[in-house]
This record gives structure tokens, C-alpha cells and sequence, in this order.
């Protein structure tokens, strides 16, 4: 049986991010939180935006409602604002833990879920839709994090997906 291609996107979005805590971890501990000009205020701050979005998105395809995952995306925030890079990281590795679990157990990665959303409506997707939404989300901002890093003096890590497929 092969691998669906939305889990393929997934494992890619995971080891792109992996790379991304691994190149941070060879930088100036200052630069994770440090406040700079930018679409984001710190790279901590765009790492816990993604965080958050694909934490949504799971609780989406598990059913959840809005006003729930709502709750625990606050939560979560308190939780992660301002936390050193390791503790970021870990909330990243067991919520990649918990999608890996949910994708296991997903016979049907072509269903359509019916999404209700107090400001967008109604609408429909497909969980694969969804997976591919959340890697092209997370290639958007791990460029940000790029830039930061840039901006900072340092380098940013190479995460294309061609080199994911080659390794």
C-alpha cells in the first residue's frame, strides 16, 4: 500500500520544521525571542503562530467545535508566549505525535468535513486539503523565520521539499 500523498506533505512540513529547531539551536540563543521589525514580532512568535494553526486544524478534523478549540488555543498561547526555543519545540514534536495518530487512523484522507467558523461560515474541505494547507502554511512562515534570521545576522535553515524527497 503506498503513502497517501497529504501524509507525504505532512512528514515534510514536520522534518522541514525539525530543521528549523535544529538550525535555531546552533544560533545566538538571543535571536529566538529577540523583538525585531517584521511581519512577526520574534521568531518565537511565528513559531507559536504555527503551532496554534495547526493545533486548530487538528482539533477541526477531530470534530471539534470552534468555541473549544478557541479555549485551547488561548491556553495554549499563555502556555508557549515566551518559552525558550526547547519548550517550543517539544509542543511541536507531541502535537506532530498527536496528527500522526489522527492520520493512522483516518481511512479516508479525500473525506469532506463540514467546517463552521463564527466570522468565514460555513464551508467544506477535504482532510488532504487541509494537510496541504498546514505544509504550505508552515513553508510561508518558516521563510519568515528565514528572513528574521537574516535580519539578525545569521543564517536561515534550507527546508525545500526537494531536498526532504532526496533525503
Amino acid at each position: 500500500m503506498s503513502i497517501h500523498r497529504a501524509v507525504k506533505m505532512y512528514d515534510y512540513h514536520v522534518w522541514a520544521n525539525r530543521r528549523v529547531f535544529d538550525h535555531l539551536k546552533q544560533q545566538p540563543e538571543k535571536i529566538f525571542n529577540n523583538q525585531i521589525q517584521g511581519v512577526f514580532p520574534s521568531i518565537s512568535a511565528v513559531l507559536v503562530h504555527m503551532y496554534m494553526v495547526e493545533m486548530a486544524w487538528l482539533e477541526t478534523m477531530k470534530g471539534n467545535l470552534y468555541e473549544a478549540i478557541s479555549q485551547k488555543i488561548k491556553q495554549k498561547t499563555v502556555e508557549l508566549n515566551g518559552q525558550p526555543l526547547e519548550v517550543v519545540e517539544a509542543a511541536f514534536k507531541t502535537l506532530a505525535e498527536d496528527f500522526h495518530r489522527f492520520l493512522a487512523g483516518e481511512e479516508d484522507l479525500e473525506r469532506v468535513i463540514e467546517v463552521e467558523h463564527p466570522h468565514y461560515g460555513r464551508s467544506k474541505f477535504a482532510l488532504a486539503d487541509i494537510i496541504q494547507h498546514l505544509a504550505n502554511h508552515g513553508t510561508y512562515h518558516r521563510g519568515h523565520i528565514s528572513a528574521m534570521s537574516h535580519q539578525q545576522g545569521e543564517k536561515g535553515a534550507s527546508t525545500d521539499y526537494i531536498f526532504f524527497v532526496e533525503e
